[in-house]
């Protein structure tokens, strides 16, 4: 199993929530639309550690994704509750993701307050996870 996996897996599970919304991903070509709701999506992994010994062994690791999303200032907040909402709905504690045979658990979906940032309203969803990759 991989990193690499895990966060297929991850990204796989955030791009269905984002449904038609535009997002950028890690280093990946990506131009914003200008007057639109648009995501910025970021996998953000902790260093492992050593779970159980030997070359067969698994290393533990966790992390989290994070999500900015962004809506056109000045138009309120319902659609931004409404987005959350559904990430919450579909990162539930507990809930496994998997990719190619590694599996990948949910261990919380949070948001922040809402801001301004860069002339956009923003609210980054925090989503936290584990997985065990083989060695």
């Amino acid at each position: 199993m991989s990193m690499t996996k895990v966060q297929y897996a991850l990204t796989a599970a955030v791009s269905t929530s984002l449904g038609a919304t535009p997002a950028g991903y890690e280093n990946e070509p990506f131009e914003p639309p200008a007057d639109a709701k648009w995501a910025q999506v970021f996998f953000l992994p902790n260093n492992p550690s050593v779970e159980t010994l030997g070359a067969n062994g698994e290393d533990f690791v966790d992390g989290i994704v994070q999500i900015d999303l962004n809506y056109p200032v000045k138009t309120g907040g319902a659609e931004a509750r409404a987005d959350f909402e559904t990430f919450r709905a579909a990162f539930l504690a507990g809930a496994r993701l998997s990719h190619s045979g590694q599996e990948v658990i949910i261990r919380n979906c949070g948001r922040s307050a809402g801001r301004v940032v860069d002339g956009w309203f923003r609210v980054s969803i925090t989503i936290t996870w584990y997985a065990l990759i083989s060695r």
